[in-house]
């Protein structure tokens, strides 16, 4: 059974971001009349805009993009740098 999780309505709220696994996607605006959600959403990488319905985003896959819960586990080490080249004597 194939099963996808419903995108809450915060999640839908202008500034947040969506993905659909490929895309980065920002919430632009909503507009609810009680009976539907329209979404517009914006491309971040094209920057076009895109209006669709709550239920089509979630058809589609759209899912939320979460902030991590922490920082990553070790900092990351520094890149070596090569021995300096011998300078010539003057």
């Amino acid at each position: 059974m194939f099963f996808r999780r419903r995108l809450r309505r915060s999640s839908l709220a202008p500034g947040r971001y969506l993905t659909d696994g490929r895309g980065l996607f920002r919430v632009l605006s909503r507009f609810d009349d009680g009976r539907s959600l329209l979404v517009v959403i914006e491309d971040c990488v094209t920057l076009e805009d895109y209006a669709c319905a709550a239920l089509e985003l979630e058809a589609a896959g759209f899912r939320r993009v979460r902030k991590p819960d922490r920082a990553p586990a070790a900092e990351p080490r520094p890149i070596p740098t090569a021995n300096p080249l011998p300078q010539p004597a003057s």
